[in-house]
């Protein structure tokens, strides 16, 4: 099968399985009660819940200086994919829900087309089939069905990296400050871009493009203290999501070993995963620029103070199925696949019905 047909059948029959969750959580399992969905009516429900009901308020009525409920303040999320979504729904306001998930699932098709293609340039061809077909059916990529953010962030750092291992400068910095102007690690990809670009572009001037990588995020930072009259403002609504830094919930008195439970264990065993999977970087021969990836994204997490998101925040972290998609043993590409997609199924149901944090 062509790389176009394996993308594609990849993508729909994993969303098939995002959609099957969605109408089991609805129709078979309680609902979490305290779960309010961004957008009513089947299917909708559940793919517009959790950080998807505040990305449709943006998309509806824009940011407000003033918290949106108890002491979470809107500006907390960035604001390109709610901007598409208002601008898309200009003409049909009342399915705004519908295009917002819409969106999200066009373009994880278009960021799995270009995992594809970077992959089989990077590394081989094999590869590049295997970890389209991997990610689609990993764990958490639930997330890329929902209204949220990571399929837009994620069609755009690979683009980013593409463009620039084709030596675009120009494009691939700009496309990485739209992805900046999406979620706040967009502004981490300067050091994988720096590290192509030096390599692939012989007019070091060209260079000088990477100025542009962080000016999508520090623009709406600029934007919230302009909105709020406090430059603070943006990390305080961080704070009040529990992002306020590593040590902070301790001294709070909320550890996790204090207050381990069967939720956030399963985000501890998450990290664990992830960083075991760091071991493999360097004898699956993953270059340095792309190597960075996952080590960044997972310093950001740990930064924060907070492993709440953990598994989809590493979900953007690409090169980790790099390093999934490279062990060949027939026992593992029999049954990983399975097993991951039935994890998914299972994750998917629960985060819909409002009983998985994601």
């Amino acid at each position: 099968m062509e790389g176009r047909g394996i993308v594609l059948g990849a993508w729909a029959g994993s969303r098939l399985v995002v959609i099957l969750a969605a109408v089991a959580a609805e129709a078979i399992v309680p609902r979490n009660p305290r779960l309010v969905p961004g957008s009513g009516g089947p299917i909708l429900s559940s793919l517009t819940s959790w950080d998807g009901w505040w990305y449709l308020g943006i998309a509806r009525s824009g940011y407000h200086a003033e918290p949106i409920s108890g002491q979470y303040h809107d500006y907390a999320f960035f604001p390109l994919y709610p901007a598409l979504v208002r601008a898309l729904s200009i003409a049909t306001p009342a399915f705004d829900g519908l295009i917002a998930v819409l969106l999200s699932n066009v373009l994880f098709l278009v960021a799995l087309w270009l995992l594809y293609r970077l992959t089989r340039e990077v590394l081989d061809e094999e590869r590049a089939v295997w970890s389209v077909v991997l990610f689609c059916l990993f764990p958490f990529s639930w997330v890329f069905s929902m209204a949220y953010g990571e399929s837009l962030f994620l069609a755009l750092s690979l683009g980013s990296l593409l463009a620039a291992e084709r030596g675009r400068a120009g494009w691939a910095c700009v496309l990485a400050s739209l992805a900046g102007l999406t979620r706040l690690p967009g502004v981490l990809l300067i050091v994988p871009l720096a590290l192509i670009l030096w390599r692939r572009v012989q007019d070091r001037r060209a260079l000088g493009w990477l100025a542009v990588v962080p000016m999508g995020a520090l623009g709406f930072v600029a934007y919230v203290a302009a909105l709020t009259g406090n430059a603070a403002a943006y990390g305080a609504a961080q704070d009040a999501w529990g992002r306020n830094g590593i040590g902070a919930a301790a001294a709070a008195g909320g550890s996790l070993g204090a207050q381990l439970d069967l939720l956030r264990l399963s985000f501890l065993v998450t990290l664990l995963a992830y960083v075991f999977l760091l071991v493999y970087l360097r004898p699956d021969r993953i270059p340095l620029a792309y190597a960075l990836i996952p080590v960044l994204t997972l310093a950001s997490v740990l930064a924060s103070g907070n492993l709440q998101s953990i598994g989809r925040l590493g979900m953007v972290a690409f090169p980790y199925l790099w390093i999934v998609a490279a062990r060949r043993s027939a026992w593992f590409r029999t049954v990983w696949p399975a097993v991951s997609g039935g994890l998914l199924g299972i994750l998917s149901v629960a985060i819909f019905a409002g009983w998985y944090q994601p």
